[in-house]
């Protein structure tokens, strides 16, 4: 689907269809829509149909015009009641909408500036949330399929319309196209089986991704990983037959040299068997998308070369299977890491942990970063606190952590903070290494984070994301349809764009 914007006045608009929203319990619309229905289609606000219309939260009411109309369907879309609006009701409602388009063949749709008249936020606000939520409302994953596939290709167009210029059109169609192709690709990576996304796979996809944009690529393979110390990546790794690939890619334009970097960190296990601790059968297909966080910092780094953001970042993602077998690590292997502390292992299942450590620990030693920030489907644990639409959010720096949570608000990537008082180390203690992976039952999201934390100075910012229950949408949200959701993209594209050097 390609953007274009139309200036002038209503009598220059053509399209199949065009869309206008409407509040419950509301008579009359707002001043916008209602001259241009005056104007362009009288013979609608004397429908019938408007009488069964409620215009409820992404409730469609659609009318088609007389032969010969210039745009011969009118769409309402419901945003529900006045005091329950919210950006995400407005994504929702509009990705509805555009996939109402795409099953009638539409396309093109007008999406006109005038129908944004009594919401509350600004024009570019509104028209770029509208334009995620159709790219991305609109995202299907049907690569492995050989019959009853849709290809619809429809809506070619989304025409956004105004009677005046739109100074800041230009750069958003440029800043949407990077940043929903970049959560495009997160959600192909963490859709795909495990057979298809290997660690060669990722390891591809970057070496891309630094090819496209002029990124610095290295990957290090498990013999390099032994040679540079980072054992908890390379325990995790020997049971699988697939080769591990550890991934470094940086962006650093010209005249950001010197600056010190945002690091970015993902988790990336292809497949997640639970290894020698193996996991219950029932769902294990869905750890395919264990490799979410690496997933999200591909997806990043797809869109920060895009737009070319002007800001040194690394994306560090350790990728490998996690699967039981002869060679496979062992609960009571005591680990000795990159960083030099030593692990006693509780979980072969705990393996997120294991191989981040080292990132960070390496990212640190190398990089010294200006903040870092890890994302990881870490802990079933976050599912039951707080649920599959809310990621869970730690560290060490109350600025970078408020940051993250103030910039994926408005971006529909929620994120509640949770402490990290020393007590919650107790129970990690060991008799014979410096900590276990895991603790007792209690807190397990946090005391995930708190042996993350182990490896990363006080002086560094950093935050710990986990994804665990946000990265998979189980229902459809319309703009995130059911399944992958490449959450973190936005907030992270946004986070490296809008930072300015200090926190």
């Amino acid at each position: 689907m390609e953007w274009r914007h139309v200036e002038g006045a209503f009598s220059r608009w053509t399209g199949d269809a065009i869309l206008f929203y409407a509040w419950q319990e509301e008579d009359t619309f707002p001043a916008g829509p209602a001259r241009w229905m005056d104007q362009e289609a009288p013979w609608l606000k004397e429908s019938p149909a408007l009488k069964d219309f409620r215009a409820k939260k992404a409730e469609i009411l659609l009318f088609y015009g007389p032969a010969g109309a210039r745009i011969p369907r009118v769409m309402l879309v419901g945003l529900g009641k006045r005091k329950d609006w919210s950006l995400e009701v407005f994504r929702h409602a509009t990705a509805m909408a555009v996939r109402r388009c795409r099953d009638l063949s539409v396309e093109r749709v007008l999406f006109p500036v005038t129908a944004l008249d009594g919401l509350p936020e600004t024009e570019e606000v509104l028209v770029r949330e509208a334009m995620m939520a159709a790219r991305l409302g609109l995202y299907r994953y049907d690569e492995l399929k050989t019959r009853d596939v849709e290809k619809s290709d429809c809506p070619k167009e989304f025409i956004v319309s105004s009677e005046g210029p739109l100074p800041f059109v230009p750069e958003l169609f440029r800043e949407v196209d990077a940043v929903s192709g970049g959560i495009r690709l997160a959600r192909d990576l963490a859709t795909a089986p495990a057979n298809v996304v290997t660690p060669t796979r990722m390891a591809q996809e970057a070496a891309r991704i630094a090819s496209a944009y002029g990124m610095a690529f290295e990957v290090f393979d498990l013999d390099k990983a032994k040679e540079l110390g980072m054992g908890g990546f390379v325990a995790v790794a020997q049971g699988s037959r697939e080769p591990a690939r550890f991934i470094i890619v940086e962006h650093c334009p010209q005249g950001v040299e010197d600056q010190a970097p945002v690091v970015l960190v993902g988790k990336g296990i292809t497949f997640d068997t639970g290894g020698i601790s193996i996991k219950p059968a029932a769902k294990m297909e869905d750890m395919k998308h264990d490799m979410a966080g690496a997933a999200a910092v591909l997806g990043t780094l797809e869109a920060v070369g895009r737009l070319n953001i002007p800001r040194r970042v690394v994306g560090l993602m350790p990728c490998t299977e996690n699967m039981p077998d002869g060679q496979a690590y062992k609960p009571g292997d005591v680990i000795k890491t990159h960083a030099g502390l030593t692990v006693e292992v509780i979980s072969t299942d705990a393996e997120g942990r294991m191989i981040l450590c080292d990132a960070l620990s390496y990212a640190v030693s190398r990089y010294r970063p200006a903040f870092m920030v890890d994302l990881a489907t870490l802990t079933g644990a976050c599912v039951i606190a707080l649920g599959d639409r809310v990621a869970g959010l730690l560290g060490n720096h109350e600025a970078l952590l408020t940051m993250i949570q103030n910039t994926g608000k408005p971006l529909g990537e929620l994120f509640w903070p949770l402490p990290l008082y020393d007590f919650y180390f107790e129970d990690m203690k060991s008799d014979v290494a410096d900590f276990k992976n895991v603790g007792d039952r209690k807190a397990g999201t946090i005391t995930g984070a708190m042996f993350l934390k182990q490896f990363v100075p006080d002086t560094v910012p950093w935050a710990h994301v986990d994804i665990a229950g946000t990265v998979w949408a189980d229902k459809d949200l319309g703009w995130i349809p059911k399944g992958a959701s490449g959450f973190g993209v936005r907030t992270l594209v946004h986070l490296v764009r809008e930072y300015r050097g200090s926190l």
